[in-house]
């Protein structure tokens, strides 16, 4: 004979409120009913549950240890039916996030695809801005979480790293430095720069980096994206630091030419960043898991030299 869930929950409710009645009420069904679960519960077991002392039911030295075993099997009942809910709530609905144009564009559609593959429910919905933008959305609860290019320096935002990116300086193909393989920061000094705008992670990591070399760079002209950058540096307007990501294409097509700085190091991170105080929804938990988990087999096509992490990085950046 089984046992089932429903007679160790109407055994607990007996045990607890100290009558067959009072649980009878507690559980919403009749005394009869109680107390044929009751009976049935223990012809399953075949032990003594309940003895009678002045006319009330007292558990037995068996009914002790069953309620024990009972409540610990109920709770994790209970744990199983929160984690299938979890389960399947991860597995289906919209997807709403926000990321910046170079990750966007160039991470973002191979992180999807592998996440999506065996989650036919969910709609994605992803939007682009730049690094503080995307602080502010995520800041604001108009998204859950971010992916940016650059740090933030917030303690109500939480970050990982979650992959690494070179920087690189292109210059047009007739370019003086075009043929040269390497230079230095102080040979900058008279060129004239295309930036990405104010609030890019790209402008503020790359520019940061020649500030802190002694290089003031100059801008001759601002633009919204990475290959609208590429572009004006291809037409000869000035040269740019940008995400190897976003020029490699352009590089092997011989449009623009990568020269490296011998005294500078342009390396990053890229983060997922989501409010400290704010509890991730499953579905939004668990596309952070496979981006934080992904094997570095699996690194975008796009570039060789970014890798999704298996570290986890906390800041309050």
């Amino acid at each position: 004979m089984k046992i089932s869930l429903s007679q160790l929950e109407t055994l607990c409710e007996v045990a607890e409120r100290g009558s067959f009645s009072k649980g009878a009420r507690a559980l919403g069904i009749s005394q009869p009913a109680v107390s044929q679960q009751l009976a049935t519960l223990a012809a399953a077991l075949g032990l003594a549950l309940f003895s009678r002392e002045e006319g009330r039911p007292a558990l037995t030295e068996a009914g002790l240890m069953v309620v024990a075993r009972a409540r610990a099997l109920l709770a994790d009942a209970e744990a199983l039916l929160r984690e299938a809910e979890g389960y399947a709530a991860a597995r289906s609905g919209r997807l709403d996030f926000a990321a910046t144009r170079t990750i966007g564009t160039h991470l973002v559609p191979k992180l999807l695809a592998g996440f999506l593959r065996d989650r036919p429910g969910v709609e994605p919905r992803v939007r682009i801005a730049n690094t503080h933008d995307v602080a502010r959305l995520v800041l604001h609860g108009e998204v859950l979480f971010g992916l940016i290019e650059g740090s933030i320096e917030d303690p109500r935002l939480e970050t990982h790293s979650f992959a690494h990116d070179h920087l690189r300086l292109i210059v047009p193909p007739q370019h003086p430095f075009a043929l040269r393989s390497s230079l230095r920061v102080a040979e900058l000094a008279r060129e004239r720069f295309v930036s990405r705008e104010p609030g890019s992670g790209t402008r503020d990591h790359g520019y940061d980096a020649l500030r802190a070399a002694g290089l003031e760079p100059p801008i001759a002209l601002e633009l919204p994206s990475g290959e609208g950058i590429v572009r004006a540096v291809e037409a000869g307007l000035g040269i740019a630091v940008l995400s190897e990501l976003v020029v490699e294409r352009a590089i092997s097509m011989n449009r623009v030419v990568a020269v490296a700085i011998d005294d500078l190091l342009l390396e990053r991170d890229f983060f997922v960043l989501s409010r400290r105080d704010r509890p991730l929804a499953p579905l939004a938990h668990a596309f952070i898991t496979s981006l934080l988990g992904e094997p570095e087999a699996e690194r975008s096509k796009g570039s060789r030299s970014t890798a999704l992490k298996h570290r986890h990085r906390r800041s309050g950046r």
